[in-house]
């Protein structure tokens, strides 16, 4: 009886993270907004000067902005920036288009240009991203995905194991699928953390002065001003102003209009 009721207890699990993942899941872009990446796609073919680049940059933006968002839409929206000399926005795109092409070589490669020569790619690392050594091996949506093929190989597996009760086997590959799940769950659940708990941004202009508090009023933080390109945490927002932690642990007050958050 105790194999029958951990069998069951398997099932439910597994349905309730299958259950939990279908909120997940979207249909396909309409068409006017596939219209507008193929003009996006064409007036980049077609651009002459920045002017011509940063209007392609706002196409992929009102796709983005009606919640449509893909690895190579953020990637194509940072090319566009880039050849439209705003470096500091084309950093954000691509940074945002690495939680969904984690591989791409073309868009790290991208994104090193587009950082200073010194600058790494990839920040300072905590105990977690130890512990899930392969978060830049899967896309964010990729660990959902496989999440939810675990959980329904738990949930087979599970039936089979109450119709079945003398194939341990069967109890066993449920159990092994429900602690996977699990594994992947949680690296699923850290990613979600770091792309849309934490909130980051760019500077976006040439130079900004950074200060001590939420205000022109305040003395500078820094002996130099901040130059585009510099990414940085948000802490808090006040009154148009960003309270902003730099990677190296500084922190400081920037004026809203001066950087872009993701």
């Amino acid at each position: 009886m105790r194999l029958r009721e951990l069998s069951k207890a398997v099932v439910l699990l597994a349905l309730a993270a299958c259950w939990t993942a279908v909120g997940g899941c979207s249909t396909a872009p309409p068409g006017d907004l596939v219209r507008t990446y193929q003009r996006a796609l064409e007036a980049f073919d077609q651009a002459a000067g920045p002017e011509d680049y940063l209007r392609c940059a706002v196409l992929y933006q009102e796709i983005l902005d009606r919640g449509v968002v893909s690895g190579a839409l953020l990637y194509n929206q940072g090319n566009a920036y880039m050849q439209a000399g705003q470096r500091g926005r084309a950093i954000a795109c691509y940074r945002r288009a690495l939680a969904y092409r984690p591989r791409d070589p073309q868009l790290r490669a991208n994104l090193q240009l587009a950082l200073d020569s010194d600058a790494a790619i990839q920040g300072p690392r905590g105990m977690l991203d130890y512990v899930f050594f392969w978060r830049d091996w899967i896309s964010y949506p990729g660990k959902v995905r496989v999440a939810v093929w675990l959980a329904g190989g738990a949930f087979m597996f599970g039936i089979l194991a109450l119709f079945v009760p003398r194939r341990r086997v069967l109890h066993r590959a449920a159990w092994g699928a429900v602690v996977l799940t699990v594994i992947m769950a949680s690296s699923a659940a850290y990613d979600w953390h770091r792309f849309e708990k934490i909130q980051r941004g760019v500077v976006i202009r040439a130079e900004v002065v950074a200060r001590k508090g939420n205000g022109d009023s305040y003395d500078p933080a820094f002996t130099e001003p901040l130059k585009e390109g510099v990414e940085f945490r948000v802490i808090e927002r006040r009154g148009g102003w960003l309270h902003i932690q730099l990677d190296g642990g500084q922190t400081a007050w920037a004026p809203d209009a001066a950087v872009t958050t993701y």
